[in-house]
C-alpha cells in the first residue's frame, strides 16, 4: 500500500512539474508576442517622414517659393552659384576625422553651392522641373548632388518630390528624411529696398525677413528676381551664409548614366543605397573610404 502511495505521489509531482514548465513556457511566449506586438507598433509610428527642420539652408530654402520672389517660370539652363561659408566653429580634430586633412577647407570655409535647372518633366499633365544642387552636403568626403523634382510655386519635400541624392560612382538614393506636405510656405517679411555688393556684381535688392511656422529662428533673404532659379542674391542664417558668385544660362549640362532614368521619369528608383555590406553589394567603389 505505501508503495502505491508513494509512486501515486510521484505521479502527481511530476504532473504538477510538467505543467508547471508548460504554463512557464506559455508565459514566456505570450511575453514575446507581446513584446514583439509593442515594439512592432512602436517601431511603426517611427517609421516614415518626421517634420523637416528650417534651422539649415537645404529646408529653409525649399518653403520660399521662387514665385513668392517674382519668378514666374524656368528655363532649362537656369543657374546660379553661390560662395557657401559656415558661422560655425567645429574643432579641427571633429572635422579632420569626418572630412580628412583638408576638411576645414572642404567643409567649413568658403565653398561653391550651385542650383541649376537641368531638365523637365510632364507628370499628370503637370510640367515640373528637375532642380539640381550641388556642393551644399558631402558623403563619405564626396560631394553630394541633389536633385529635387520641382515647380516655382512650391520646392517642398513631400512624398511626390523626395530628395534623390547621388554621389559619382555609388547608385543614386530616393531619400525622404522628411516631409513638408502640411507645412505652409514661409511668410516674407520686408524690410528695405538695398544696393547689394556681391562677387557678381551689384545688384538692386529687396531684403526680408523670413519667417516660419515652426518656432524656427527666422532668416534673412536679399531678392532679385533676375537671378534665376531661386531669385536670391544672399541668403543668412543663423548658421550659414550663401552669397551670388555668377548666374545666367548653363546649358552645358552632364547628367550621370546611373540617374539618367529618374530624370526621364522612367525610373522613381524606389529603392537604392550608398553604403552597404554583404552580398550583394550596390556600392561600386571598393573599398569604401
Amino acid at each position: 500500500m505505501t508503495e502505491k502511495r508513494e509512486r501515486l505521489k510521484n505521479h502527481i509531482r511530476e504532473s504538477l512539474q510538467g505543467s508547471g514548465i508548460s504554463l512557464l513556457i506559455s508565459v514566456c511566449l505570450a511575453g514575446v508576442i507581446l513584446a514583439g506586438i509593442f515594439l512592432t507598433q512602436r517601431s511603426d509610428k517611427a517609421v516614415g517622414p518626421k517634420a523637416c527642420p528650417t534651422h539649415n539652408i537645404a529646408d529653409a530654402l525649399n518653403l520660399i517659393a521662387s514665385t513668392q520672389l517674382g519668378i514666374a517660370q524656368w528655363q532649362i539652363g537656369d543657374s546660379a552659384t553661390y560662395r557657401y561659408t559656415s558661422k560655425l566653429t567645429t574643432p579641427q580634430a571633429v572635422i579632420e576625422k569626418y572630412f580628412g586633412p583638408d576638411g576645414i577647407k572642404a567643409r567649413l570655409s568658403s565653398r561653391d553651392v550651385k542650383f541649376h535647372i537641368i531638365a523637365e518633366l510632364n507628370t499628370s499633365g503637370e510640367k515640373r522641373h528637375w532642380l539640381r544642387v550641388t556642393g551644399l552636403d558631402f558623403y563619405r568626403k564626396i560631394p553630394k548632388a541633389i536633385y529635387r523634382l520641382v515647380m516655382p510655386n512650391d520646392l517642398r519635400t513631400t512624398p511626390e518630390t523626395p530628395w534623390f541624392n547621388f554621389v559619382n560612382d555609388y547608385i543614386p538614393v530616393r531619400t525622404m528624411n522628411c516631409d513638408q506636405t502640411s507645412t505652409p510656405l514661409a511668410t516674407l517679411v520686408k524690410l528695405e529696398a538695398v544696393a547689394l555688393q556681391t562677387p557678381a556684381g551689384r545688384f538692386d535688392c529687396i531684403r526680408y525677413r523670413v519667417e516660419f511656422s515652426t518656432d524656427a529662428t527666422p532668416i534673412e533673404i536679399w531678392v532679385n528676381p533676375k537671378i534665376l532659379p531661386l531669385g536670391i542674391v544672399r541668403v543668412s542664417t543663423p548658421k550659414e551664409v550663401l552669397e551670388l558668385t555668377d548666374y545666367g544660362r548653363d546649358t552645358d549640362i552632364q547628367i550621370p548614366e546611373l540617374i539618367q532614368p529618374v530624370i526621364e521619369g522612367i525610373s522613381t528608383l524606389k529603392k537604392g543605397c550608398n553604403s552597404c555590406h554583404g552580398t550583394p553589394c550596390h556600392e561600386f567603389i571598393s573599398p569604401p573610404f
